[in-house]
């Protein structure tokens, strides 16, 4: 009865929320291709000249440029180009289209900024591969180095901070090949991590159960302007944990006792929005998606064999000037699982996380006027998550899916959210940046 009122009153301030929202709307500020004039159109293009910042070079520049000296300008050519730069090569361009030497020509001058230190964004959505071994990790930032070689090669540090969850990888990139009439890009990544993990026990003790978890990543990686990626490559991780989860169950293989080391085949699937991590998503697309599989291989020693299917999905319906965002996840294992390696769903409102062998997620919300280019937003937000272990017979451990919901209010500034949501254990006030959730 206490989580129906909770509702009710989300879907009150949905509706005051909703026709408090300005009637007008200017479509917020984001990087957009310059529109090309119409007398230049059919152009020739007497030089291309581009102009660096930050860890980019001007060779690697050109890998994503289709349009060259002698070629005819368009339209179609400029966006192909600048959303190379943009959405496939992580650049931020800028581009002058200047008066040529003939009054039929056009010189191309390009501005290309690389930054060396950025906010990751939803992990498994626009960023780099980045399919944690942890569940549960949080913001955090990517440092990337000097690009090496010709087709920039690099190496990347990155750092994702979900207190008490910890995750830190060092990335070497090596693209394979560009096209860039296509949009499209295969890298081959070699990624070092480690990690803290997080379990809150509440038998027979209530207590932190840390896991530690370091690895090696070798994957091959194909991404497009479009959005989709699909990479596909082998993991080898050792996973261990001080203390016992206290879950007793067949599908579970306990790493306080002897550490989990197995090797594993991963693949992943996904389509994303193609806009800037700090942008709401809306408008710019109506849908986004991830797939994976990980499977151990029979043919290497492992502790324990297991699977893990994953999935997430984020629908967004306009609503005037506003916007309803739908969230949809989950996670499914097989065999026996490390318990160091829990699969986790959670809600804002409880402190720590709902882990077992199985794990779901269901979210709705109605993000008020985020068409409109204001500093200040606000959402109504209702959600609710479930676990289970599968063949657990234990009162906190048990085999059918137990829900945890709750409602809030989110107030975003300048790309910081700050949310007040309210469950069965009362009122909790979380903090996150507006890019990385869904």
């Amino acid at each position: 009865m206490e989580c129906r009122r909770y509702r009710n009153v989300a879907l009150l301030l949905f509706v005051v929320l909703l026709y408090a929202a300005p009637a007008r709307a200017t479509p917020a500020p984001t990087l957009r291709p310059p529109r090309v004039a119409a007398s230049q159109i059919g152009a020739a293009i007497d030089d291309v000249s581009i102009q660096t910042y930050g860890v980019v070079n001007a060779n690697v520049v050109r890998l994503y440029l289709s349009l060259k000296k002698g070629d005819v300008l368009t339209q179609g050519g400029i966006d192909r180009d600048y959303n190379n730069l943009l959405r496939l090569a992580a650049f931020i361009p800028r581009l002058e289209i200047v008066p040529g030497a003939t009054s039929k020509s056009v010189r191309l001058r390009w501005f290309v900024m690389a930054k060396w230190l950025q906010a990751t964004s939803h992990s498994f959505y626009t960023n780099q591969p980045l399919a944690a071994p942890l569940p549960g990790v949080g913001p955090g930032f990517v440092l990337t180095a000097a690009q090496i070689g010709k087709r920039g090669a690099h190496f990347s540090a990155i750092g994702q901070v979900g207190p008490p969850t910890y995750l830190a990888r060092v990335l070497y990139t090596n693209p394979q090949h560009i096209n860039a009439i296509n949009g499209r890009q295969s890298d081959l990544v070699t990624d070092v991590f480690a990690g803290r993990g997080f379990y809150r026990a509440s038998a027979p003790v209530v207590v932190n159960v840390y896991s530690w978890n370091t690895g090696l990543e070798e994957l091959y990686w194909i991404h497009g302007t479009s959005g989709t990626q699909v990479f596909v490559g082998a993991r080898v991780q050792r996973s261990a944990t001080a203390l016992s989860t206290g879950i007793v169950a067949p599908s579970l293989f306990p790493t306080n006792e002897h550490p989990a080391r197995n090797t594993l085949l991963e693949a992943f699937y996904s389509h994303t929005c193609p806009s800037a991590p700090a942008q709401w998503y809306p408008p710019f697309c109506s849908s986004q998606y991830h797939f994976s599989v990980v499977d151990t291989i029979g043919l290497f020693v492992n502790t324990n064999r297991y699977q893990l299917y994953t999935a997430d999905f984020s629908r967004y319906l306009p609503l005037g000037v506003s916007t309803i965002a739908l969230h949809a996840d989950a996670a499914r294992s097989g065999g026996v699982l490390p318990d160091s390696s829990l699969v986790c769903g959670g809600v804002r409102a409880y402190t720590r996380p709902f882990c077992g062998t199985d794990a779901q997620t269901l979210q709705a919300e109605l993000r008020i006027a985020d068409r409109i280019a204001t500093p200040l937003h606000f959402a109504v937000f209702t959600e609710t998550s479930a676990n289970r272990v599968r063949g657990g017979s234990q009162a906190f451990a048990l085999p059918d899916f137990q829900w945890h919901a709750d409602s809030g209010v989110g107030v975003i500034y300048r790309g910081v959210r700050l949310n007040l949501a309210r469950g069965a254990d009362g009122l909790r006030i979380t903090f996150e940046l507006q890019g990385q959730s869904y």
